[in-house]
């Protein structure tokens, strides 16, 4: 009986450390300045304009992500529409919020590098933790 719980216990110790895999990506806190350059220099009161506004985007997940200076996002994720939410800065990085039907949206901005070269969101969904590289869209 013992040999079983030592086992069983060993095993139990394995799986639980296969999930700890290192990420291939650096997070750095970002001074709120280096994060200007992504929020637009507008109210979101007119409207989203994808085609003209500064947007993050993913074409896999697929998600795409437009930040306003009033302190309000839009977001366009094709299997769920589209709407908006409010953001915040914290902690080195962008905090959104997005209240839905069917659940509350949280995801995180941050930033891969210093400066804020390249960014990412983080958040969890249906199929738990995601880290997801997003492109840049009508950076200046």
């Amino acid at each position: 009986m013992k040999t079983v719980f030592y086992v069983w216990t060993l095993l139990t110790l394995l799986s639980c450390g296969a999930g700890n895999q290192k990420s291939d990506l650096d997070f750095y806190p970002i001074k709120k300045e280096s994060f200007q350059k992504y929020i637009n220099a507008r109210s979101s009161n007119t409207g989203a304009d994808l085609t003209k506004d500064v947007h993050i985007i993913n074409r896999d997940y697929p998600i795409e992500i437009s930040i306003y200076e009033d302190g309000k996002w839009y977001y366009n994720l094709d299997n769920l529409d589209d709407g908006y939410g409010t953001w915040k800065f914290k902690n080195g990085r962008l905090e959104l919020f997005a209240h839905r039907t069917l659940f509350d949206m949280h995801i995180n901005i941050e930033g891969t590098g210093e400066g804020a070269p390249n960014l990412v969101l983080k958040f969890s969904d249906r199929f738990g933790p995601r880290t997801i590289k997003v492109e840049k869209r009508n950076l200046e």
